[in-house]
């Protein structure tokens, strides 16, 4: 129990139950491997300042859910967490490295109630310092001596940047769609969390199909991540900052659908109002339930997902009773995910 409470510590005290009955279900060595994790750049040349200032900023906190899914997904291959560390890092060095440059694009001031990491900077040493992070990431993973690794790597690192732009370039042209939306979600968020459930497959040298599969998955959970996300902006019983997005003129799901439900208030932003002056709340709960049931739906068809994914792995009897209790985190993320408040 102790390293489940070492792991609730990485959650910032916003633990409900849900969140706990999850935790609570996932094996204690992958508890303890991803409390031990070390995020510090691994280079012997490594710049002390650069590795000061992350670890001050971007690399402090956080719930750590994308180690977590890597190594629960693992466990369902039966890979050991310990040859998962240097993906489980990598993976979570790559999110890291994405708020870094996020802070930077979105003139942030704060990250998780602190400072961010250009405020204690600058917006030229934020980005520097997430660059190196993406190199160290690279570097670490070219020694493994495997060439899909770091190319399945790359590309995440390539979809997180598109999907930015894809982003700004929506936000200046004012031209959104349900497509764009779920886009963005997948570059900025899906890639991440598909890569989570990817490399535990190819790991334990499951064939292509699985490998796909399992990729589908997380970026079905990671869609779904973001969807539910969106509407905790306008969500009373948050703990995120209340109307943030609104404030910050980010049109999410939940906003989009809130203009498509008022067309005259819509036509008013395309033509150049401020979101943030437009904004009454009014309808608002009509268009969370709206993107909330995208997003149960997406979850409904991962579960779908994970039954397919068993079949193709032709299990024995021995293998299927270890997969059916590896199974069981694996749906409490589901069901976290289904109902998470923060």
């Amino acid at each position: 129990m102790l390293q489940l409470f070492k792991i609730i510590s990485f959650i910032n005290d916003s633990i409900d139950f849900m969140l706990h009955e999850f935790l609570s279900s996932i094996p204690e060595e992958i508890l303890e491997t991803v409390g031990e994790l070390d995020l510090n750049i691994e280079s012997k040349d490594c710049n002390t300042a650069i590795n000061d200032l992350l670890t001050r900023t971007v690399l402090v906190g956080g719930k750590r859910l994308r180690p977590l899914l890597t190594y629960i997904f693992g466990n369902l291959f039966f890979v050991e967490p310990s040859k998962l560390i240097p993906f489980a890092r990598a993976i979570e060095l790559v999110h890291a490295a994405s708020l870094a440059h996020d802070d930077v694009v979105d003139n942030a001031s704060t990250r998780r109630g602190e400072p961010s990491i250009n405020a204690l900077s600058s917006n030229q040493k934020a980005v520097l310092a997430g660059d190196y992070l993406l190199a160290d990431v690279i570097h670490s993973l070219s020694y493994k001596g495997d060439l899909k690794i770091v190319r399945e790597m790359s590309l995440v690192i390539q979809a997180l940047a598109d999907g930015e732009w894809i982003q700004l370039d929506a936000s200046k042209e004012r031209n959104y769609s349900h497509d764009l939306i779920t886009k963005v979600a997948m570059k900025k968020t899906a890639s991440v969390m598909g890569w989570c459930c990817w490399i535990g497959s190819y790991v334990a040298g499951k064939n292509e199909s699985i490998q796909n599969y399992a990729k589908e998955f997380g970026e079905k959970i990671g869609v779904a991540f973001q969807l539910m996300d969106d509407t905790l902006d306008f969500s009373k019983d948050s703990k995120k900052d209340a109307l943030l997005d609104v404030q910050n003129g980010i049109i999410n799901s939940v906003l989009y659908e809130w203009l498509l439900l008022h067309p005259e208030i819509k036509a008013r932003f395309e033509n150049g109002e401020n979101v943030a002056d437009l904004f009454d709340g009014d309808r608002i709960d009509e268009a969370c339930a709206i993107v909330e049931k995208r997003a149960l739906d997406l979850l409904t068809s991962a579960r779908e997902l994970l039954v397919i994914i068993e079949k193709e792995c032709a299990l024995n009897s021995e293998e299927l009773e270890r997969f059916e209790k590896a199974k069981i985190p694996v749906f409490k993320i589901l069901e976290y995910l289904a109902g998470r408040k923060f």
